[in-house]
C-alpha cells in the first residue's frame, strides 16, 4: 500500500510539472540541417532528433534554409491570447 501512494504521488507530480512545462514552452538547440531535397521540400532536423516542417515558399522556410548547417536554439511556446 505504501508503494502505491509513492506511485501516486511520483505519477501527480510528474503530470503537474508536464502540465506547468506545456504552458510555459521549451527550446531545441542543435545543429540544423537538411540536404538540398529536405530544404526544398521544407523538412529540416535539428541534431538528428527532431524534425520541423515549414512550408516551402514562406518567410520561415527562407530563413531555415539560410541557417542550414549552423547551430540554432528554438523557442516553442504558447502565444498569448489577444483580446
Amino acid at each position: 500500500m505504501k508503494r502505491f501512494a509513492v506511485v501516486v504521488v511520483l505519477m501527480g507530480t510528474l503530470m503537474m510539472g508536464l502540465a506547468v512545462a506545456a504552458q510555459v514552452g521549451f527550446a531545441l538547440t542543435g545543429r540544423l540541417g537538411a540536404t538540398d531535397q529536405e530544404a526544398d521540400e521544407g523538412y529540416f532536423a535539428i541534431d538528428q532528433e527532431t524534425m520541423i516542417v515549414v512550408k516551402p515558399g514562406s518567410d520561415l522556410h527562407a530563413y531555415l534554409r539560410n541557417l542550414s548547417g549552423k547551430r540554432v536554439r528554438l523557442i516553442v511556446e504558447p502565444l498569448a491570447e489577444s483580446e
